[in-house]
């Protein structure tokens, strides 16, 4: 009677009241504690992609432009090295942000060594670069380089792989919590239901937003992935691995796309590789690839493919040994389409031998307008002389005034090709440029010119001038050029006076137009008050045997002034002319600053 009086109805109600209210602050309380740890296993998650991606990233970033540094290296083209800056900033963003990610200290000094390699590594790009574009290049030193860099890259490589790998760890175990927290609460959520509405609307919503969570963390995931294809179709690359352990072969989507092919068009395996390669390369590549395979060395070779629609493409595969997460043995590869690379390489040795061959014309030219054909005129000019001496008196005038006449032909004959050895001179590829002070060569200039200045009893003023970067026997011969032309055209009767200063260029002024910015140029007048000729031919005095004065008393080949425009044009400069008729010129160059 006791028992049935104790279970009443109202303290059964009063009790599974009391019961499902502990129940169900119990199930809020495990629920709550469920949700915070789906809640931080999803950033951890999210935090461990994000850091394997910037890994990759800085790798990424390494390798392309090492592969940029190399072209640029082969083909001189400057817009592999447009990107350089942006580059390094990419990479040292990438390494601010894993250092926020990382907190142990162990990954902090992970990350602090890679830090390391990187400065070495950026430090060797730019010296490697710099002795690619010395002058000569020191072959055996860039090779130096390029092999250190290959080990720097590699040991960077090691590195950032095995963070990867201690994150593709951490990953699965965050993956492996979180679905257990998602289970768990899907399950305690969907038991309890029947205790309150409340509970289950809450636990929904709850999970509702918690797998939207997932969803957009997903989603990101997909867009990287994105990304990283996009970036791959854009620099015409792809990558590769296989498997040593199971023999499996993974090929990226865009390494189809290079033969031609939609992503996935075939099972990934070598052997289905193999009619894209061209025939006669088929040997070659698969007995590196076999050698590889067996031997575990690393392989870098260039092939040609035949893609689908039957174009020809040139590829360049590297590859390399390393370890995934399970300890099995992996070679991964990269391959990148280099088409437009080997083929300028190729126009560009053929244009090397025809430059080649063209020099090796104009030394021989060299050679024979300054001894060949220099030799004749000698003996015209030797045996005019004697006649001279000991037939004068027999000769008539009207034969004297031939003599005289042949004599100033063979004299302009002479100078004319003295001109052409000269400005043939100026088109050689042996140009090297050092820093030179235009005031101590001019004083050069005006010992080699003082006879033709004492005769003229000229006067040369000469301002304070700049030093720049120059060819310096080119430069001389620049001014031996144009003040001999102000002596050459200088007025009968009055001494010239020729005067050589700089001038700050003015805003607005342009040449060719180009416009010309003072901090880029130095501006250099050479002035004289000689003969002066008319503006409209200050263009044509630069072409070669033009010649503006006919008279006899002002000689010239016509050649002076077109080795004046050359030189300029050598040393990235530019050169022009004013005049005005009995009033004298004024020439005007400008060279660039020494940066």
């Amino acid at each position: 009677m006791k028992l049935k009086e104790l279970l009443t109805p109202t303290l059964l109600y009063r009790t599974a009241q009391g019961v499902s209210f502990i129940l169900v602050i119990s199930v809020a309380i495990v629920f709550h504690v469920q949700m915070k740890s789906l809640n931080q296993s999803v950033s951890l998650i999210s935090t461990s992609n994000k850091k394997q991606f910037e890994l990759e990233k800085i790798i990424s970033e390494v390798i392309q432009r090492e592969n940029e540094m190399r072209s640029y290296i082969i083909t001189k083209d400057s817009a592999f090295y447009d990107n350089n800056l942006i580059t390094k900033r990419k990479i040292f963003k990438s390494l601010s942000l894993l250092k926020d990610n990382f907190s142990s200290k162990q990954d902090l000094k992970n990350i602090d060594y890679i830090d390391d390699i990187l400065q070495k590594r950026l430090a060797l790009f730019d010296e490697t670069l710099a002795i690619s574009n010395a002058q000569p290049v020191d072959t055996e030193l860039l090779n130096s380089k390029l092999s250190e860099g290959d080990k720097q890259t590699k040991e960077l490589q090691k590195k950032v792989y095995e963070l990867i790998e201690q994150e593709v760890t951490k990953l699965k175990i965050h993956n492996i919590n979180h679905r257990y927290d998602i289970e768990t609460s899907t399950i305690t959520a969907f038991s309890l239901t029947i205790l309150t509405l409340v509970i289950l609307l809450f636990s929904l919503n709850k999970i509702n937003i918690d797998f939207e969570k997932v969803r957009k963390l997903n989603e990101e995931l997909k867009f990287v992935n994105q990304i990283a294809d996009n970036a791959e179709k854009v620099a015409g690359i792809s990558h590769w691995k296989i498997n040593m352990r199971t023999g499996k072969f993974f090929y990226s989507d865009n390494f189809y796309r290079i033969l031609g092919l939609k992503p996935n068009a075939f099972d990934s395996k070598v052997e289905n590789v193999i009619p894209y390669i061209h025939p006669d390369d088929i040997e070659e590549t698969m007995k590196q690839h076999e050698e590889s395979i067996q031997n575990h060395t690393p392989t870098s070779m260039i092939y040609r493919i035949i893609r689908k629609d039957g174009e020809i493409r040139y590829i360049n595969s590297t590859g390399d040994f390393t370890y995934n997460s399970k300890g099995e043995l992996v070679k991964i590869g990269v391959s990148n389409d280099i088409t437009e690379e080997y083929n300028s390489k190729l126009a560009l040795e053929e244009k090397n031998k025809s430059l080649i061959a063209i020099n090796a014309e104009l030394e021989s030219f060299n050679q024979i307008v300054s001894h060949d054909l220099q030799e004749p005129l000698r003996k015209i000019q030797m045996f005019i002389s004697r006649i001279e001496e000991s037939e004068s008196e027999t000769i008539s005038e009207k034969g004297k005034d031939y003599f005289t006449k042949i004599k100033n032909s063979a004299n302009r004959m002479q100078n004319l090709m003295m001109d052409l050895v000269d400005y043939s001179k100026t088109i050689k590829n042996d140009k090297v440029f050092v820093k030179t002070s235009l005031n101590k060569l001019l004083q050069d200039v005006l010992l080699e010119l003082a006879v033709n200045i004492e005769e003229k009893n000229a006067t040369v003023e000469i301002g304070n001038l700049p030093r720049i970067n120059a060819i310096p026997f080119q430069i001389h011969q620049l001014f031996v050029n144009l003040i001999s032309n102000s002596l050459k055209y200088s007025k009968k009767d009055i001494p010239p006076v020729i005067k050589i200063k700089t001038e700050k260029i003015k805003t607005g002024e342009t040449i060719n137009d180009i416009e010309i910015i003072d901090k880029k140029y130095h501006k250099i007048t050479i002035t004289d008050n000689g003969i002066g000729f008319r503006q409209e031919f200050s263009e044509k005095i630069f072409m070669l045997f033009k010649r503006l004065e006919t008279d006899i008393d002002y000689n010239g080949t016509g050649i002076g002034l077109a080795i004046c425009k050359k030189i300029t044009e050598n040393h990235n400069g530019f050169i022009k002319a004013e005049g005005e008729p009995d009033t004298g010129a004024t020439f005007t160059i400008y060279l660039p600053k020494v940066t």
